[in-house]
């Protein structure tokens, strides 16, 4: 009972004594309206009046509702800005997540399709070159070529490794290919007929049984490349750069060799003689070429122009050099043990220290020759031709000799014990013989 009494009486005292007046109302309905715009919250002007005439009644919630006020606009001004960043910087990461995601599908999809694309280019060089067969023009073979014949072009994927395109019997005769890069081809039994190949590089190329007839090399990189039994009858090689070049069995009869280099080429067959034929220089014009060391066993140089060229240290035991051309030659300490030197014209040719034993240079014109210290043990010098100090200057200006134009033998040599003939006197020059070689004509298609 006296609990009873104690409650209604804090009731009362927390009655609200004061009447609320209509203004009162009025202004919280106002400020209601106002909280409703700030909020973007939906209702009207009735719903705010009766919800204002509450807060009035009741001194709490008037006291919490003033509290309030200052929150609701710091809310909309800065909270929600806040937070609508915060909201916004989490969708960006999303997005960039998400990005980052399409690029990796995208690239492991390229990555892919890397062998297909690889593929596909392939099979168009090779049609391009297909479709340029017999014509005359490039019709964009270099490009093709160059690119079966090189790595590809964009960095392939560390697991993904290309191999260079075989061009092994490659069909492109008459086809216009200067300039070309081809290093390290492999061109074996291509038909390159009278292809022009001006200044192409085919460096350490593989051009085995390739047929180059009539092709026009000239200024070609051909170093180090494999010939063996290719076709170059007819080619026009000139200051060709064939240095350490194969070219075992290959024919190279009437091909111009003009300032080419050989030097340390193989042309010969060495201890394989017994299986391979040689190769084939017959009629070639090796002009100022540079053949030092070069490896010519057994080599046909039968009527071959050799004038000026560099034969130093040169490999030529049991060559045919029969009727070649070997004015102002040089073959100091060359080996021409068993060689063919019948009629061949050895005017003014340094034969210093070299091997000629057992050679045959019968009727070769040896005239102002150099073979001191030479080896001439069993060579056969039958009516070979040769001068001295009591050769007259008419002779030797006649032969485009310098005055006195002597041949120079070895020392204890007898020429005349030996069969030779001595020319002196104008009288003297034979009137007929290979040692009068009528300039070399190359073919009408080596012309620029």
């Amino acid at each position: 009972m006296k609990l009873k009494q104690i409650l209604n009486q804090i009731k009362v005292s927390m009655s609200w004594s004061r009447k609320v007046s209509h203004q009162d109302v009025q202004e919280i309905a106002l400020k209601l309206y106002n909280n409703r715009q700030v909020t973007e919250k939906t209702g009207n002007a009735e719903q705010d009046w009766l919800k204002a005439e509450k807060i009035a009644n009741n001194p709490l919630i008037l006291l919490l509702f003033k509290c309030n006020q200052p929150l609701i606009k710091t809310e909309k001004n800065f909270l929600e800005p806040v937070l609508d960043y915060l909201n916004r910087l989490a969708l960006l990461e999303i997005l960039e997540l998400l990005g980052n995601i399409s690029l990796l599908v995208g690239v492991i999809v390229f990555i892919a399709g890397e062998e297909d694309r690889r593929n596909s280019e392939i099979y168009q060089a090779w049609q391009v070159i297909t479709a340029a067969h017999n014509q005359a023009g490039s019709g964009g073979r270099i490009q093709a070529l160059e690119f079966l014949n090189s790595e590809p072009r964009r960095i392939p994927w560390f697991w993904l490794t290309w191999d260079r395109e075989s061009l092994r019997g490659l069909e492109a005769p008459k086809a216009y290919l200067r300039k070309v890069e081809l290093s390290d081809a492999h061109l074996a039994n291509a038909n390159l007929q009278e292809a022009d190949l001006q200044g192409a590089n085919l460096q350490e190329a593989d051009l085995q049984g390739a047929n180059l007839q009539d092709a026009n090399l000239r200024d070609a990189n051909l170093q180090r490349a494999r010939l063996p039994e290719a076709n170059l009858q007819g080619a026009d090689l000139q200051d060709a750069n064939l240095q350490r070049a194969r070219l075992p069995e290959a024919n190279l009869q009437g091909a111009n060799l003009q300032g080419a280099d050989l030097q340390d080429a193989f042309l010969g067959t060495g201890y394989l003689a017994a299986f391979f034929q040689e190769a084939n220089l017959q009629k070639a014009n090796l002009q100022k070429a540079n053949l030092q060391r070069t490896y010519l066993d057994g080599v046909n140089l039968q009527e071959a122009d050799l004038e000026g060229a560099n034969l130093q240290e040169a490999s030529l035991p049991g060559a045919d050099l029969q009727g070649a051309d070997l004015q102002g030659v040089n073959l100091q300490e060359g080996n021409l043990k068993y060689a063919n030197l019948r009629e061949a014209n050895l005017q003014g040719a340094i034969l210093l220290a070299a091997n000629l034993q057992k050679a045959d240079l019968q009727k070769a014109n040896l005239q102002e020759a150099i073979l001191q210290e030479a080896i001439l043990q069993e060579a056969i010098f039958k009516n070979a031709l040769y001068s001295d100090e009591t050769t007259l200057a008419a002779v030797c200006k006649k032969n485009n000799m310098s005055y006195p134009c002597p041949t120079i033998f070895p020392k204890d040599f007898d020429p005349k014990a030996a069969g030779m003939k001595l020319i002196k006197d104008l009288k003297d020059i034979p009137t007929q013989g290979n040692y009068w070689i009528e300039r070399y004509k190359p073919p009408s298609h080596w012309s620029l």
